[in-house]
């Protein structure tokens, strides 16, 4: 019985430490940017701006998507740009960590 557990015991370990390998592997990977791309800074800018005015949004100025269309408009963004180009930085966390960090830095000088 005892056996039986150590070997079921080793199978846990192997097996999850491999997926840990694999996790890290997918992670580590970075994907070029395709064309049209929203480079880092202008990404943490309009970031910024839609975290300020989801804020306000939030605090019971009404709920316009006009005004989030605005922000976008303001760095001539078109919505579709933004969504792929998020969509490219979701798919590279160590890039899309970068942008948070700075988003985030930007709101507490604010």
């Amino acid at each position: 019985m005892g056996t039986k557990r150590s070997k079921l015991f080793l199978q846990f370990l192997i097996f999850s430490f491999s997926s840990l390998i694999i996790l890290s592997c997918s992670f580590s990977k970075v994907i070029p940017p395709p064309a049209g791309t929203i480079g880092n800074d202008t990404m943490q800018l309009i970031i910024t701006d839609l975290s300020l005015l989801e804020a306000a949004l939030n605090n019971g100025v009404p709920n316009d998507t006009l005004k989030k269309i605005n922000v976008l408009e303001k760095y001539h963004i078109s919505p579709q740009r933004f969504d792929s180009s998020f969509t490219y930085y979701s798919h590279n966390p160590t890039k899309l960590k970068e942008v948070y960090a700075k988003v985030l830095e930007n709101l507490n000088s604010k």
